[in-house]
């Protein structure tokens, strides 16, 4: 049956006004749009192909399942379709956003997104297709409801699927946060994207050039923004990256903790030729003034392939232009 658009505009504009206030202001942007992450390398599936598709769907053609093993094969209900979140920084992506150390992973070191994208589709085009559905809780859980009628859809405690901060001893809080969007597979972007959000200019520049002519086609659409606080950003990824004839400067943003990091940079030339590699053991994420770092090397006019990996995981790649530009 799917949402009616009534009921519809109405959840949008009753929790867009609700959510109006000084605290936690950024969720005034949630109601109206659904939410889906991805590992970049996932993303760029995703773009290429121009749907977000079912678990079922898509076995065997993830290049990332960063799915908890114990957590997403005890129970199967929601596998054949395509899903979304209400809200973003769910309790799934609080446990695999960012770059970790193997103990940092707790459903084990493969339910581990190093970068982290996200999708944020029309909320109004998704709910009032006739065969979505949409949940109470996360759907793995054996407590978790779903319907499709106006009726059910106001039964969902969207108190607790917006809440920020502390839980108050409330346990629940996690499980309404994950409540789900369950949509027929596949979600076509053409259809209902709104927008691909990226952490970073330099996540920005690696999500683009990985997805090629499609990604670039996307261009426009793909930003970065914290207007929606759509990640947690606890782990260090690349925050910026420059080339010139000295070499390659770079922008880190740190641990939580502000652990030091393993960066290896790599820079091939036009010719696909390594022209500098370099492996930093111990590097603060920012320098001691505060700044960025910068790998001297000579480099030559043209087009570099630049590589940056943080803690053995591929953080940033892309290629830059060193030289004058013609226009």
């Amino acid at each position: 049956m799917g949402l009616s658009a009534a009921a519809a505009d109405a959840h949008i504009a009753r929790w867009t006004e609700a959510l109006r206030q000084p605290i936690y202001a950024h969720r005034v942007h949630w109601p109206s749009l659904l939410f889906h992450h991805a590992p970049v390398q996932n993303a760029v599936g995703i773009i290429q192909s121009g749907a977000i598709r079912s678990r079922r769907q898509t076995e065997g053609q993830r290049p990332l399942d960063v799915a908890g093993a114990g957590v997403i094969d005890h129970r199967q209900r929601a596998h054949d379709f395509s899903r979304l979140y209400f809200r973003p920084r769910t309790p799934t992506q609080y446990h695999i956003e960012g770059i970790r150390r193997p103990v940092e992973c707790q459903y084990g070191a493969a339910a581990h997104a190093p970068v982290l994208v996200m999708f944020a589709l029309d909320a109004r085009s998704i709910l009032t297709i006739p065969t979505t559905r949409f949940s109470d809780i996360n759907m793995q859980r054996d407590e978790a409801r779903d319907g499709d009628t106006d009726d059910f859809f106001a039964t969902i405690d969207f108190t607790r699927v917006y809440h920020e901060g502390s839980f108050g001893g409330d346990a629940t809080i996690a499980n309404h946060r994950a409540a789900e969007v369950l949509c027929s597979s596949p979600v076509l972007l053409a259809d209902h994207l709104k927008w691909i959000v990226c952490r970073s200019e330099a996540e920005r520049e690696t999500l683009i050039h990985m997805a090629g002519q499609a990604g670039r086609a996307l261009r426009p659409k793909i930003v970065t923004s914290d207007d929606g606080k759509v990640f947690e950003k606890r782990f260090a990824f690349v925050e910026k990256v420059y080339a010139s004839p000295e070499g390659v400067s770079f922008n880190l943003s740190p641990r939580h903790d502000g652990a030091p990091l393993k960066v290896r940079v790599q820079i091939h030339d036009n010719q696909a030729r390594l022209v500098f590699d370099q492996t930093y053991g111990q590097l603060r994420a920012r320098s001691e003034n505060g700044g960025g770092w910068i790998s001297r090397v000579t480099l030559a006019d043209g087009l570099h392939e630049v590589q940056i990996h943080i803690d053995d995981h591929l953080a940033y790649q892309n290629l830059l232009f060193v030289g004058e530009a013609l226009f």
